[in-house]
């Protein structure tokens, strides 16, 4: 996507029924993407397989749900996963580091979250985990 781009952090996007039309939109509704987003063929740069499966899910989701599949909504270019491809492991109760004392992994870019909201519960929780284990070291 990056390498399609317009040399800014501009997305490339597309209305959601041209994506699954396959027909690259001539004009695109203002989107929270800060930076701003520009008409391009998303069907085109993605994998065929993966837009298959897309297009396909999109149709479904949009019989399920009301209001989904609309020409207002906008696919902005995408990032290949939305959490790390790998987890570093922690324990499950101290969430420390199996093997490395004082290791918290955390986070999305440790595995354990897949967008801001998941990332910023996961950093509570890991935030009390560290708490405690600095007290019971005082202690």
């Amino acid at each position: 996507m990056f390498r399609f781009g317009n040399g800014s952090q501009q997305a490339p996007a597309q209305r959601l029924t041209d994506f699954v039309h396959q027909k690259v939109s001539t004009h695109l509704p203002k989107t929270s993407y800060i930076p701003g987003v520009y008409a391009a063929p998303l069907h085109q740069l993605l994998p065929d397989q993966v837009f298959k499966r897309l297009q396909q899910g999109i149709k479904d989701f949009g019989q399920k749900m009301r209001g989904y599949y609309t020409n207002e909504a906008v696919v902005v270019g995408t990032e290949s996963r939305t959490s790390s491809p790998v987890r570093i492991p922690r324990n499950n109760q101290t969430l420390m580091h199996e093997q490395t004392q004082g290791l918290f992994p955390c986070g999305e870019g440790a595995g354990y979250a897949g967008g801001i909201i998941s990332a910023a519960m996961d950093g509570q929780n890991v935030a009390k985990a560290v708490a405690k284990f600095l007290s019971q070291k005082k202690g």
